[in-house]
């Protein structure tokens, strides 16, 4: 007997896969989409817009090194303006990501892993994106950036510890370090399932050694 045919409505449990599918049906579905030699118009299309928006960052932060960060409203005595607008909403972004993620996993929703890969995917680049506004925060970022880092050099002069573009630099690496490392363990399995239906040797390999020897058990 079924059990959901005595539960209220609002309670029957819905199906994760629809009708006339199962688990392997489904990945072998998706498994096709990175092993095919073809791309989708769409997927074609969707790539050209996101490099469009590429080229324009690259335009703006051109025309910044050009012109300098007073166009962001940097100006004595204003310290931070446009850029810390944006570093605060791009790690608010990661956060989002992370906090999505991480209520699905505790939550134990078995529908949660596709939302749960763009999440993770979505907290990378916004990290990645955060990233920039300190570097360029420093004005000249090929003669300064690299003073950011803690590391003693040959003047024996370390960085100001009580800059916040200090505090930016390890909250973004610590942030971006934890981020990858959740995002790409979730993907293991996802690996060892491209290196099974991997269709050359080149590309086994490949996923063989990202899937980390994963054999369908955490154990592995």
């Amino acid at each position: 007997m079924d059990p959901n045919l005595h539960r209220p409505m609002a309670l029957q449990e819905t199906p994760v896969i629809l009708p006339g599918h199962d688990f392997e049906t489904v990945t072998e579905t998706v498994a096709e989409i990175p092993l095919s030699k073809r791309f989708p118009l769409g997927w074609i299309g969707i790539f050209t817009v996101a490099l469009a928006g590429a080229g324009m960052l690259h335009m703006a932060l051109g025309y910044l090194v050009l012109k300098g960060i007073g166009i962001w409203g940097n100006q004595i005595p204003v310290g931070w303006a446009f850029d810390i607008i944006n570093f605060v909403w791009w790690i608010g972004i990661g956060h989002a990501g992370t906090l999505i993620s991480a209520i699905l996993l505790l939550f134990k929703q078995q529908w949660r892993m596709s939302i749960s890969r763009f999440a993770e995917a979505m907290t990378i680049f916004a990290v990645i994106c955060a990233a920039i506004f300190p570097v360029f925060h420093t004005g000249r970022p090929w003669l300064a950036a690299y003073w950011l880092f803690p590391y003693p050099n040959a003047m024996g002069l370390w960085p100001q510890f009580k800059s916040p573009l200090i505090w930016d630099v390890f909250a973004v690496s610590t942030y971006a370090t934890v981020s990858v490392v959740f995002w790409y363990v979730g993907l293991i399995p996802d690996l060892a399932s491209l290196r099974d239906r991997a269709k050359s040797k080149f590309k086994a390999v490949l996923y063989g050694m990202a899937s980390l020897g994963w054999r369908g058990s955490a154990r592995h």
